[in-house]
């Protein structure tokens, strides 16, 4: 209990009349309005002040709490702990995010800390070989307004950043992941429509000033776009020191048929991404080689028994969504890789047959004639 935050032990010392408690928490259950009413950025003095009221008068709240310390009493903190979690901070509110966050951060801070000198080390000898080009200024560079700069700290708070333009998906299927504090982890098998990308293959720090000089006007229309969400690590193995990777940055979609040129001294591309069908993990906190090892083996443990083959496993791409700034159990993070649909035999029969009869070229029945009552 020690390592929980203290806004989560607070929401367990209320105590109201009890009433009869509701199986699974709904969308205007206490836990959420005490969700927004304590971590919602965006919310006004009087949402948080109605939020509140309102969560103290929910009759579940009491018997909720009674049933986690039951649990706990019952089973012991061990192995009722998950139990005990998913009562009082359902999947989907910000405090279960935190918590799952917090308790990511203990494996994955000591393993960034043991990384940092190696890529100090890194950063360090790609400065120094793109230090002795003479790469142009932006002349176009302004200073960010209040109100940009007042969203930049909001953002500072949000897993998602608000404002910022992201390739465009349609989820097709949400399959199970492994099991975590009782509840399987869900894997979204998403539809990406094509977009346009500037790459590099440079890693870290460097990596991500180059692509964002010539996002920012570094480039030979001078020509400066705004940012984007997520950034794309691409091609990094785990623990694979070999493997050099690719980050990429999505452009905006009013650039996307036409993209600025890249300056001829700089490490940048551009390249077409084509729809494709991606199977995404998340996670939360820092993205560490080991952490990167977890995340793959996880998603595609879950992925076996699918209908999909993975296209590349050694190809897995990290997505990251938060400026430096975020604090980090609130980091939301993506690990994916391609795949595409399983068909079967009878399946690519249907399929080709329905080809062909949309393909016809002479009436069939009445009804392609013409002849219609």
């Amino acid at each position: 209990m020690n390592s929980f935050p203290r806004y989560l032990i607070l929401i367990t010392c209320v105590v109201i009349p009890s009433c009869n408690c509701l199986s699974t928490p709904k969308a205007s259950s206490w836990q959420r309005r005490l969700d927004k009413a304590l971590l919602d950025i965006d919310a006004t003095p009087k949402s948080r002040f109605r939020n509140i009221e309102r969560a103290l008068q929910d009759p579940n709240l009491r018997t909720d709490i009674t049933s986690a310390v039951d649990v706990i009493r019952t089973k012991g903190f061990g192995k009722g702990h998950p139990e005990f979690i998913n009562i009082l901070w359902p999947k989907g509110t910000t405090a279960r995010s935190d918590l799952e966050g917090l308790t990511a951060l203990r494996t994955q801070l000591p393993e960034a800390l043991k990384e940092l000198p190696d890529l100090m080390k890194t950063n360090n000898e790609q400065t120094s070989k793109t230090s002795r080009t003479n790469s142009p200024t932006p002349t176009n560079f302004s200073l960010p307004k209040p109100d940009e700069i007042r969203e930049e700290f909001k953002n500072a708070l949000r897993s998602t950043p608000k404002g910022l333009e992201a390739p465009k998906y349609s989820v097709v299927q949400i399959i199970d992941g492994e099991m975590k504090l009782g509840v399987p982890e869900e894997i979204e098998l998403r539809k990406y429509e094509a977009y346009t990308v500037a790459e590099t293959p440079s890693m870290g720090g460097t990596g991500f000033s180059t692509l964002a000089s010539y996002l920012f006007g570094g480039n030979e229309e001078k020509k400066a776009m705004e940012m984007t969400v997520p950034v794309f690590v691409t091609g990094k193995n785990g623990k694979d020191q070999n493997s050099s990777g690719t980050m990429q940055f999505v452009l905006p979609s009013t650039m996307s048929n036409d993209p600025p040129t890249p300056l001829t001294d700089e490490a940048v591309k551009i390249a077409r991404i084509p729809e494709r069908l991606v199977a995404v993990k998340a996670f939360p906190g820092l993205v560490t080689d080991d952490e990167v090892s977890r995340q793959k083996e996880a998603l595609l443990n879950a992925l076996v028994g699918a209908d999909v083959n993975v296209i590349n496993e050694d190809e897995v791409s990290v997505l990251q969504y938060n400026s430096p700034l975020t604090i980090l159990w609130r980091r939301r993070n993506e690990i994916a890789v391609v795949i595409e649909e399983v068909r079967n035999e009878s399946d690519v029969e249907e399929i080709g047959a329905l080809d062909a009869w949309n393909a016809r070229t002479v009436a069939t029945s009445w009804y392609d004639a013409g002849l219609r009552l």
